[in-house]
């Protein structure tokens, strides 16, 4: 029997998809009588023996560089009343009733070439960007057309199309454009699209193609301007190519901040306003652009014709043609809810509350983007705090669908971790009192419902806690400590909650960790580490505080004089503790200090520098000083801060004899070798030590 359609293929080296294609394509022949015909264009990785499995004819092709002869010679052989074209790096769907409907009734005979949809995934996971063109894959073999162009090979199809808006191939070729395989691949195409150019130059056809093969090269920019300009003299086909070469123009200009942004989305929102181009594309990428500069009246009107562009392109709206010329790439579903959370926070900010809320409320969680995340969350918090709405429903939803199962369990899992790391600025002392002074609700109240599901939840209950006992309670919980906005440790450490928890053991590397984010909020952190130094009891416990000495010490600023001698001598008193702690007695001894890493003979000499200077040793205390800092260059602001402000130490202009003397001695200590025993005698006289800060310096 006759099949009814013929599907054709050329590949080489598609050993990585070829299968995946092969089975795709069984449920569409199964339904409809098929058969299926393949080119080789010189596989070699084991492609031959999986096409041969699948297909009906399998034949070779030597690779001319021409995409054309090669698709023209599997029509050849092809016997079907239709042909429908599809490539190795692309599947069927599943849902093939519409394709197999058209070709089981006498639709089939009216109309000479047909478009599915081919939906391009920029993420190898499959599960992020993508994009959607309509694409002229199958043609009446009655017509007699042939392929033409070595490149971006096309039917020259002058009857209607008609398009099965519910046919979609997905393809990940683009996936890899970034391996040395698709960097060839893009070589490859660029040569021969460099030399159609040359051959057709007013070709706006073969300047789009330009344009989009070129994306992410230096060339970009420079074949966007040719490919404007062939529309501004109105080129052949310039109403056809045109949205779609204004669309590239503005989403270049947006990212790279040019100053023709606005006058390039202005002509194509005079020249192409009904295009899904101009509507989809073009008007999310100035509303992005816009909304990023707070720019707010003029962001809203361009979200809201981006959301209703993307409505009317799925209903089915625009004129299917209009896709044929190239992706549409802004109309995803995480785009569209990306785009909801950034429209909600511009009408937010223009008071428009319930319109914010309802953007909000539209958002389906279960397909968002991570990198949406933040703008959603900082939208809701927004709200909650200062525009009355309780959106805790909403955010039990958006955890509920974000903890989905594969396939979406990674996309799930970035999703949470983009909530916890939006919500933690709004955890800190200081962002709860300006919402106090402002007479605010607390943002981080939003999030209690999440106690006891997320370490976010958890810190909202500590905050939100009375006593000591319950914060203490919600510690214990706790499993991922990375994830606890540390300002609710810091909370439940100030109310007289114990940490580390005894019966809770911590690791070096966490508690490590805990103590560089408290670092953040020196305010915070110095309170922690002055109650936790007094109450140190356990070697867990001295850890912890240790952690917090050296944590405050790597990051201050050494501004207060009175809080920074504070902060010093704590550190040193808990390196007195620690370091003895860890090592056997014989370590520490001077002469074999350079066992220990740089921070820890750091903090030794520092712990003798402040025994000394208890001992009213002022020399022995710079001495020791300027161990530590031979030790570890970078404690040098901490030893000159100590050098400037500790009192006691000789601060005043030097006499006139003080530096006589002084020169006498760089005299004679120039005259010996540094290992001289005279040397060592000099250095270690009452004369020396008068002048020493002169002649090696306060830090050196």
């Amino acid at each position: 029997m006759k099949p009814v359609l013929s599907i054709g293929m050329i590949f080489k080296n598609e050993i990585r998809c070829l299968e995946r294609c092969m089975k795709s394509l069984e449920a569409l022949r199964k339904a409809i009588p098929c058969e299926l015909v393949m080119a080789d264009t010189g596989s070699g990785d084991g492609s031959r023996a999986v096409a041969e499995k699948y297909a009906d004819i399998v034949f070779d092709f030597p690779w001319i560089n021409d995409f054309s002869a090669a698709r023209n010679a599997v029509i050849d052989r092809c016997s079907g009343e239709w042909f429908f074209t599809v490539d190795a790096d692309e599947w069927l769907d599943q849902e093939i009733s519409e394709l197999v409907e058209f070709l089981s009734d006498r639709r089939r005979w009216v109309y000479p070439f047909c478009g599915v949809f081919i939906r391009n995934y920029a993420t190898p996971d499959l599960d992020g960007e993508c994009g959607d063109f309509l694409a002229v894959r199958m043609m009446r073999m009655s017509t007699g057309e042939r392929y033409r162009g070595a490149i971006h090979e096309a039917w020259g199809y002058a009857g209607t199309v008609h398009g099965l808006g519910k046919t979609v191939l997905h393809h990940d070729g683009y996936v890899k454009i970034t391996t040395e395989q698709g960097q060839e691949k893009r070589r490859r195409n660029m040569e021969l699209l460099r030399k159609k150019l040359e051959e057709e130059p007013d070709q706006l056809k073969v300047m789009l193609q330009c344009v989009e093969s070129s994306n992410g090269s230096p060339a970009y920019e420079g074949y966007i301007r040719q490919a404007l300009e062939g529309v501004e003299r109105k080129l052949f086909q310039w109403e056809l190519f045109g949205p779609a070469i204004f669309r590239h123009a503005v989403i270049w200009a947006a990212a790279q901040d040019l100053p023709e942004l606005e006058e390039w989305a202005d002509q194509a929102m005079e020249q192409f306003p009904d295009s899904p181009f101009t509507d989809v594309d073009t008007a999310y990428a100035l509303f992005i652009r816009y909304a990023e500069r707070q720019n707010y009246e003029k962001a809203i009107p361009l979200g809201e014709r981006y959301l209703d562009g993307v409505k009317r392109y799925h209903a089915g709206g625009y004129n299917a043609s209009a896709l044929l010329v190239s992706t549409l790439a802004m109309a995803t579903p995480g785009r569209e809810d990306g785009a909801r959370a950034i429209l909600a926070d511009a009408y937010f900010h223009t008071r428009q509350i319930q319109k914010a809320k309802h953007a909000l409320e539209e958002i389906d969680c279960g397909r968002m983007y991570p990198e949406a995340v933040g703008n959603y969350i900082g939208a809701m918090m927004n709200l909650h705090a200062q525009g009355g709405v309780d959106l805790s429903p909403a955010l039990v939803g958006f955890w509920e669908k974000t903890g989905q199962t594969e396939p979406k369990k990674k996309r799930g899992e970035a999703c949470r971790r983009a909530m916890a790391a939006a919500a933690e600025i709004v955890f800190s002392a200081a962002y709860r009192a300006a919402e106090d002074e402002k007479g605010f609700r607390h943002a981080y109240t939003l999030f209690l419902p999440l106690a006891g599901q997320c370490e976010t939840g958890n810190a909202a209950r500590i905050l939100a806690a009375e006593s000591a006992d319950e914060m203490a309670a919600v510690l214990a919980a706790v499993e991922d400590w990375e994830h606890l906005p540390v300002s609710a440790l810091a909370r439940a450490i100030g109310a007289g909650a114990v940490f580390p928890l005894p019966e809770k053991p911590l690791n070096l590397e966490v508690m490590d960790n805990l103590a560089a984010r408290l670092a953040q909020e020196p305010a915070q952190l110095f309170s922690v580490l002055r109650q936790a130094a007094a109450g140190v009891e356990t070697p867990q416990a001295l850890a912890w505080v240790r952690g917090l000495a050296l944590a405050a010490v790597q990051t201050c600023q050494w501004e207060d004089e009175t809080r920074g001698m504070e902060l010093a001598r704590t550190f040193a008193e808990v390196e007195g503790r620690f370091l003895p702690a860890c090592y056997a007695p014989g370590v520490l001894r001077e002469e074999n200090l350079f066992f220990l890493p740089p921070l820890h003979r750091f903090g030794w000499h520092c712990a003798q520098a402040f025994a000394a200077l208890d001992a009213g040793d002022t020399v022995a205390y710079t001495r020791c000083l300027r161990k530590g800092l031979a030790s570890c260059e970078a404690m040098k602001p901490m030893v000159e801060f100590l050098m400037e402000h500790t009192p006691g130490l000789r601060r005043e202009e030097p006499s006139a004899e003080l530096l006589a003397l002084a020169e006498q001695v760089r005299t004679v200590l120039a005259a010996y070798p540094a290992d001289d025993p005279a040397v060592t005698a000099l250095k270690a006289s009452p004369a020396y030590q008068k002048v020493a800060y002169l002649i090696e310096g306060d830090c050196e």
